[in-house]
């Protein structure tokens, strides 16, 4: 407790009041809190603190030090601080700071690559940055040994690396109209998309890395086909031409379809990385045999443009086969050219029910036996017309009627299939040229001319006849009818005398007489009425010359 002096009046005895100081000044609040919150947000930010790491890139787009972000699922890890250019000037090299969240990530398997708009196959991408800016992805690895330098991927990924599925590498002798996120389908359906392609070594085929999703990837086995799908699909065959418009995707970047036979999906699904082949075309992934074919040649004459490689074999309107090459050969027996035509069957495609088949026996030399006893049996080889508009041709093997005794002959290597001469309508077609031909060959010569011209002055000798006893016919005419009316008065007259007299005899001869009389009568009446029809036929004749 303060003690307070006592007043006095002496102004000499006059002392100060003394008040204790105090310890804590309120104007000190202020400072005090705005260094904690800096000692705070320090201590948070060296907390949060990564490593700091190097990313190299071809091409910095719309990076900024200081401002760009890297991040994962739109979530921020780290922070570009500076820039500079690899002394080559090839590559940007990107510093930086990552957050310590990021820092087990941070490894073998880490992948980054730009954020940018861009417009794909898919669609366009990255709107967002249009606002915002470009970013730097960030797709954490999983495993791997820790790294603290990393190349850029010079395209964003197709599919996330940890989407689950299995790719499958495809060997086509090119690429076609496939690219990065081409998608593949399996009856219609995107299962999976193209990630990548490269050309192999040799130069002459090309790999396409394709990736199914889950669960999918259980419908690819090794009896698997695929084929590209890209574009419009127009086929021409017997029943005309097809045209099949695939989707817009498709149109615009290409496809791939796939198809597993029924019987196969009850076994184990193909491994990752397996190898498959990509055909063409659907017809060609499921033409193509699984196993060894039987192997024939063939000796057609004649013209067999539109026969090549790759042109159907069929049995009795079931294609069976292909062709495999074409060429010409020279028969020294007929002293001709023929074209020899490879072809192949594949057993596999030669069923035929009730046909004798033992257990266990393999197709192959099976098929190889059923066509010897059908050959046997009249089995020939000719060539058809498959399209008039086009002039595709295919082989059929059909049963031809009347056809001499032959079978398959094994020479050296080849086995040559018995042939016989087309009767579709094209021969027919050329044979009919080969007709006209000759009559125009015919009506063209000198000789048709002279014939026509002596032709037509008999003709104008005979009508200048015609007209110089044209009187005398008329004549002639009147007096036939004369003779005829005369003749037909007597025998009435005769008649009436037969008839009046009682004493005439039964035998004689004049019933016969008068019937004989008769008949001439008529015949002059008839030969008058005809030369005055037709006074022409005293120079031509009867012949030719309707009543």
């Amino acid at each position: 407790m303060t003690e307070t002096p006592e007043r006095t009046d002496d102004p000499k005895e006059v002392e100060a009041r003394v008040r204790p100081r105090r310890w804590f000044a309120w104007v000190w609040v202020v400072p005090i809190s705005a260094a904690g919150i800096v000692i705070w947000l320090a201590w948070r930010s060296l907390a949060d603190r990564g490593p700091e790491i190097t990313i190299a890139f071809k091409v910095a787009e719309g990076l900024q030090a200081g401002q760009t972000k890297v991040q994962h699922r739109n979530a921020d890890v780290g922070t570009v601080e500076s820039m500079e250019l690899t002394p080559d000037m090839s590559r940007v090299i990107v510093h930086a700071r990552m957050t310590r969240l990021a820092t087990p990530y941070l490894n073998d398997e880490a992948r980054f690559y730009i954020v940018a708009p861009r417009v794909g196959v898919g669609g366009i991408s990255g709107l967002s940055t249009i606002v915002s800016g470009s970013y730097i992805e960030m797709y954490p690895g999983k495993h791997g040994q820790p790294r603290r330098h990393f190349i850029a991927l010079d395209e964003p990924p197709i599919l996330p690396p940890d989407t689950p599925g299995r790719s499958y590498a495809l060997r086509a002798p090119d690429l076609g109209s496939l690219t990065r996120g081409s998608p593949i389908s399996y009856h219609g359906v995107s299962i999976g998309e193209v990630v990548d392609y490269t050309l192999e070594r040799d130069g002459n085929h090309v790999t396409v890395t394709a990736f199914i999703r889950s669960p999918h990837e259980n419908l690819v086995h090794p009896e698997t086909r695929f084929w590209n799908a890209g574009g419009v699909d127009v086929s021409v065959g017997a029943q005309g031409v097809r045209v099949r418009a695939n989707s817009w995707q498709q149109l615009l970047s290409g496809g791939i379809e796939f198809e597993t036979p029924n019987a196969a999906l009850a076994g184990p699904p193909s491994p990752a990385g397996a190898t498959f082949q990509l055909y063409d075309n659907k017809r060609r992934a499921k033409s193509t045999p699984h196993g060894p074919e039987l192997a024939y040649v063939a000796d057609f004459p004649g013209n067999l443009r539109g026969v090549e490689a790759g042109t159907a074999v069929e049995l009795q309107g079931n294609e069976v086969g292909e062709v495999k090459e074409a060429h010409l050969k020279y028969d020294e027996r007929r002293h001709t050219l023929v074209t020899r035509v490879r072809f192949s069957v594949d057993p596999e495609q030669v069923q035929i029910l009730d046909m004798p088949r033992p257990a266990g026996a393999d197709a192959r030399a099976v098929a190889s036996e059923w066509l010897e006893k059908l050959v046997a049996q009249g089995l020939r080889a000719q060539v058809a017309a498959l399209s008039f508009l086009t002039g595709q041709k295919l082989i059929t093997l059909d049963m031809a009627p009347n056809a001499p005794a032959a079978h398959i002959e094994h020479v050296g290597k080849d086995a040559e299939f018995p042939t016989v001469a087309s009767g579709d309508l094209a021969e027919i077609l050329q044979s009919l040229r080969g007709v006209l031909k000759n009559l125009d060959r015919a009506t063209s010569g000198p000789q048709l001319g002279h014939a026509l011209q002596s032709l037509d002055a008999t003709l104008t000798h005979l009508d200048k006849i015609t007209g110089e006893v044209e009187p005398d016919i008329k004549s002639l005419v009147k007096s036939l009818r004369d003779t005829a009316d005369a003749a037909t008065g007597t025998l009435t007259a005769v008649q009436a005398m037969m008839g009046g007299s009682s004493n005439t005899p039964a035998d004689t001869d004049l019933p016969k007489l008068m019937r004989e009389l008769t008949d001439a009568a008529r015949s002059v009446r008839v030969l008058a009425d005809y030369l005055d029809r037709h006074p022409e036929s005293l120079l031509r004749g009867r012949q030719g010359v309707k009543q």
